[in-house]
This record gives C-alpha cells, structure tokens and sequence, in this order.
C-alpha cells in the first residue's frame, strides 16, 4: 500500500486513534471495501461515482459538514470521469436544497497531503456550512495548502 494517511494533518485525539487503527489494518479507510468498518456516520446516499455522508469528526462551529467520498480509489480530480464530476455537484446541490443551506463552502483537496493539508490521499469532497456571521463568532479555518514563502 501506498501512503494514504498524513497523521500531521488530523485535527482531533478521535481521528488520530482512528487513524492509527487504520494504519495498522495497512488499507485505504476510505475505499469501500473499507470505509464502513472506520466510518462511523450513516451513508447519506449511493450514486454511481460517490458515497454522501456526514464528516465523522465535523470542524468545530460547523452546522453541516458533508463528505462525498469517490467510489474509486484516486487521488487527483482530473482522473475522474465527465458523469463522476456531475454526480458530485448533483449530490451536494441536493442536500444544499433539502437542508436549506442558505451558504458554505466546497472543497477538494487532490494530490499529495503534504501540498493540501489533508490527512487522506483518496479523493473526497467536503461540503461545509457553520452560522451567520455576527458578534462573538469566529470563522471556519481549514487547510487547503502550505505558503510559496516562508515567514520573516
């Protein structure tokens, strides 16, 4: 197996012992022979290309924070085929319009952990949404790279 976890990049003690269970058992967690023996949240929908669920272990403040995990074991968004990207889209726009998601946001990292932030290198998809902002909230913050230059 190739490198698929990046412990550097968990964000809780939870995903971190998970993590570590994960590589022991030497698999991809999010494969889906595997996914269902880690992941803990109910699958939200099956399409085609992708499993919707919710984040096992959702960024602090969110309100929804969804998973779509692709079926196929890739790492970059460009081996994926023109129906997979559609499914995507359609699925996330689904749960936007069913839970009356008024904003969020939409991220993919691809690639190599080390240049996304990421702890997994099997292609997912994130869709987040927290509250309004207002008086005495803080923002969202999540890796999605590294800075070209260094800090002086």
């Amino acid at each position: 197996m190739t490198r698929t976890l990046n412990f550097s990049h968990a964000r809780t003690a939870f995903q971190r012992s998970v993590m570590r269970k994960i590589a022991r058992d030497k698999v991809c967690p999010f494969c889906m022979e595997h996914f269902l023996k880690y992941h803990t949240k109910p699958i939200i929908k099956k399409g085609k290309y992708w499993v919707l669920t919710e984040n096992f272990e959702p960024y602090k403040g969110s309100k929804s924070h969804l998973l779509a995990v692709s079926k196929k074991h890739v790492r970059n968004f460009v081996d994926l085929s023109p129906a997979a990207q559609v499914e995507l889209f359609a699925l996330f726009g689904g749960e936007v319009r069913k839970r009356s998601i008024p904003g969020g946001a939409l991220f993919m990292r691809f690639g190599n952990t080390e240049y996304t932030g990421g702890s997994v290198e099997h292609l997912h998809a994130q869709l987040i949404s927290g509250g309004k902002r207002g008086k005495n909230k803080e923002p969202l913050i999540t890796y999605l790279g590294y800075s070209v230059r260094s800090k002086k």
